[in-house]
């Protein structure tokens, strides 16, 4: 008999645990922080996912989006997550996907975050980042750039903007002179019109949504993508694991790319209740499939091909878990201090 009631115990409790968090979220205000800056591609993703993931939340909490600046590649925005943001459920980020990686190639990074034990809700579309050159840029080639310095502006070293153009320095020996300390992609692209820099990296998703009149004027060109195969957007633009020669260089640098498996991933700091973790996560889940938000997805031209945040656990446990001869690797490639 005390089995049984035992049994039936546990039953009720975990039965009541998502109406308990349901009841919760009730008449809230849930942030999500990013870990970027305004006008870019990350706002832009927290802020359509904002507009429509509300109703999928029992209770309809009201969403808002604050922007946390992307100086430094974004990784305040991941140690703030980590040791200072809420553990109740109202606080959700986003930060630049080589965030995941930097935990095991920086070593200024290293211990002050883990991205293992980051709960995370969803990612809504993997990323491939590019390096692209301005139209008055003296190098317009690869080929050029290993002939001519070319000015590549740069968010910080944690940030795709910097490790693309530090790999290919490495890897086939491009001239490119980074400049550090922009705050985001359209800090970048100010940059680039007024002639301080002469290229940028980040997404090419980045482009389309948030100058799109770049490509329309050809103004803006794609010159490397860094990810596991090549954008289908981009089919003449060569891969940065194309340009890798021999198994170790191949191996370091798909540990490099493996980081856009994280590109517009949401995610809770560690310590989150995990009937309110279930919740978000399903939330998550049905807004992908969501009619409005898909339709405003193609209107911006974004991107979506989404990942549960189960699966998106086991990579991040994957990545932190790779072999070190690649990870020396990867650090040598990417100028890792």
């Amino acid at each position: 008999m005390n089995r049984i009631l035992g049994a039936l115990t546990a039953s009720l409790l975990i039965a009541g645990a998502p109406a308990s968090a349901a009841d919760f979220y009730a008449g809230k205000n849930i942030s999500i922080l990013v870990g970027a800056g305004a006008g870019g591609s990350y706002d832009v993703y927290a802020r359509t996912l904002a507009n429509h993931i509300g109703k999928h939340i029992p209770g309809a909490p009201t969403m808002v989006v604050k922007i946390a600046g992307g100086v430094g590649g974004g990784v305040a925005t991941a140690i703030q997550m980590e040791h200072a943001a809420p553990r109740d459920g109202l606080t959700i980020g986003i930060v630049q996907q080589t965030n995941v990686t930097s935990q095991i190639t920086e070593t200024e990074v290293a211990g002050k975050y883990d991205v293992t034990k980051w709960q995370w809700i969803g990612n809504m579309a993997p990323l491939r980042n590019m390096l692209g050159v301005w139209h008055t840029a003296p190098a317009q080639t690869l080929e050029d750039a290993k002939k001519i310095e070319t000015i590549i502006g740069a968010t910080g070293r944690n940030s795709p903007t910097y490790t693309v153009p530090a790999a290919l320095n490495q890897l086939i020996g491009t001239k490119y002179k980074i400049v550090l300390g922009y705050n985001g992609t359209a800090d970048l692209n100010l940059a680039m019109e007024r002639g301080e820099i002469q290229g940028r990296g980040a997404n090419w998703i980045s482009v389309v949504i948030a100058a799109p009149q770049y490509i329309a004027e050809k103004k803006f060109k794609p010159l490397v993508v860094d990810g596991l195969t090549r954008d289908p957007t981009l089919p003449d633009v060569p891969t940065l694991l194309e340009l890798a020669q021999g198994e170790n260089e191949k191996a370091a640098v798909r540990l490099i790319s493996a980081s856009g498996q994280f590109a517009r991933a949401f995610f809770f700091p560690p310590g989150v209740p995990a009937d309110r973790v279930a919740i978000l996560r399903k939330a998550f889940d049905e807004t992908m499939q969501d009619k409005d938000f898909l339709a405003e997805a193609q209107k911006l031209k974004m991107e979506i091909e989404p990942t549960d945040g189960a699966s998106l656990d086991k990579t991040a446990r994957e990545i932190i878990a790779s072999p070190a001869s690649a990870v020396t690797l990867a650090k040598q490639l990417i100028g890792s201090n």
